[in-house]
């Protein structure tokens, strides 16, 4: 959430399955001292929110496997995402998950969780040798072995 703040985002909607954990969700933000809104909405209401959505983001482990040809959102939820808007999936175990097939068969462009993995590792990587890290090495490192 904090970057999206520094990139400028004024209004973020969390939507899930649990009340309960959506209103502890939302009862954490009220002290928040970033200039951003942040919403929660149940579940039903994500078709609603998809055509004025510029980026859509899973943290969920739908699509991982086992169950690697699930989605966390339906295809006829999915019709409704804006055409360029971004989909971004954390996973990076499939590379490409049916959450993003969906979206980019929708003309969304699509993100996969690696990048995030990568620049979270090399974060902690400089924090505990307190020099910087060869983030493009690692990156590639990272690459190769997902390949093999």
């Amino acid at each position: 959430m904090a970057g999206c703040a520094e990139l400028g985002i004024t209004e973020i909607y969390i939507v899930g399955r649990d009340p309960q954990k959506l209103a502890t969700f939302q009862h954490s933000w009220i002290t928040s001292p970033l200039a951003i809104s942040v919403k929660t909405c149940p579940w039903d209401q994500l078709s609603s929110l998809l055509p004025q959505t510029d980026l859509l983001v899973n943290t969920t482990p739908v699509g991982m496997y086992p169950h690697v040809e699930e989605s966390p959102v339906e295809a006829s939820v999915m019709d409704k995402i804006k055409l360029g808007a971004i989909a971004y999936d954390l996973i990076y175990i499939p590379r490409t998950t049916e959450f993003l097939n969906l979206a980019a068969a929708r003309g969304a462009m699509i993100l996969n969780g690696l990048p995030m993995l990568i620049q979270q590792g090399a974060a902690a990587l400089q924090l505990w040798l307190q020099q910087p890290v060869p983030v493009e090495i690692m990156r590639q490192s990272l690459q190769h072995y997902l390949e093999s």
